[in-house]
């Protein structure tokens, strides 16, 4: 497993952050968390999002710190390497109701996690700074149970984390996309597309029987409506030459605001997914510049 601390550079938005999304179709539960952590600005937030059968619930919770710290933890939330998720205190839902809610899952890597740096030149990497050093993904199998007030479930799910560090603009680009597509053990696409001063890259893997191969070139298409993707579509080429066209359907959407230089909003479409004859979930993720 890759190194969890870093040391932070002198940016005032240098971030440290871990990510985790999974989704079940068996019980339509699934969701995404992310504890980060900005120790120039003493700094940390966890959020925790589900997608709980035809409802959204969400938590987010604040911190100070003065360095990356050891224990990766905000208030309740907690991600334990190598690795369980825990978290167990109160969540709004919808309508202004409040759910109590107890999330115990841990999360079985199914390959070696994947550095985007494998994908990007040296002058492409220089550019990427603004959004993160160094960025990790590794898809895995989530289990456990979430209870709800007093329902509980068991869960068994196809999920993605990932890991990066360094200065963390979300303005900066003029396009993000970042798409996690596990099909089964076996298969899964993770791609992520961004423009920053006019120069475009692709990174991203397809995963096949624990093996990582580096994506070449990605072309998106996207249907919107009021800001918000309905229909993505995806052409994938990868090292060994092979072409790959993922298409999704957004389910169901969260929008995150962030605020700095400009506003922008980061859309987390929770997505069906097909590549040829499988069929599976994940999380589409746009970054919509408002101003």
């Amino acid at each position: 497993m890759e190194h969890l601390e870093h040391p932070p550079g002198p940016e005032k938005e240098w971030n440290e952050s871990y990510y985790f999304n999974f989704y079940d179709p068996r019980t339509c539960i699934g969701g995404f968390t992310r504890i980060g952590f900005k120790p120039n600005k003493n700094e940390a937030v966890g959020y925790l999002f589900l997608f709980y059968q035809n409802e959204i619930l969400k938590v987010v919770l604040q911190d100070k710190v003065e360095t990356v710290p050891e224990r990766i933890q905000v208030g309740s939330l907690q991600f334990v390497p190598e690795w369980t998720l825990a978290f167990s205190g109160k969540m709004a839902g919808g309508e202004a109701t409040i759910r109590n809610v107890d999330v115990r899952l841990k999360y079985a890597p199914l390959h070696t996690e994947f550095s985007y740096l494998a994908c990007v030149t040296s002058q492409q990497q220089e550019i990427c700074k603004v959004v993160c050093a160094d960025h990790y993904e590794q898809m895995g199998l989530v289990t456990g149970r979430i209870t709800v007030d007093s329902c509980s479930q068991d869960i068994r799910a196809l999920g993605e984390r990932d890991h990066s560090w360094g200065e963390r603009d979300w303005n900066a680009p003029d396009l993000w996309i970042y798409v996690t597509a596990p099909f089964d053990p076996e298969f899964g696409i993770n791609i992520a597309q961004m423009r920053i001063n006019g120069e475009e890259i692709n990174t991203g893997f397809i995963m096949e029987n624990g093996e990582n191969f580096p994506v070449l070139d990605v072309k998106a298409e996207c249907i919107t409506q009021d800001g918000r993707q309905k229909e993505v579509l995806y052409r994938i080429s990868d090292v060994r030459g092979r072409r790959f066209t993922l298409k999704g359907r957004v389910l169901n959407t969260v929008q995150i605001p962030y605020r700095g230089r400009g506003v922008s909003v980061l859309n987390e479409n929770l997505t069906s997914f097909e590549c040829g004859k499988k069929k599976g979930y994940g999380i589409a993720e746009y970054l919509v510049r408002i101003e």
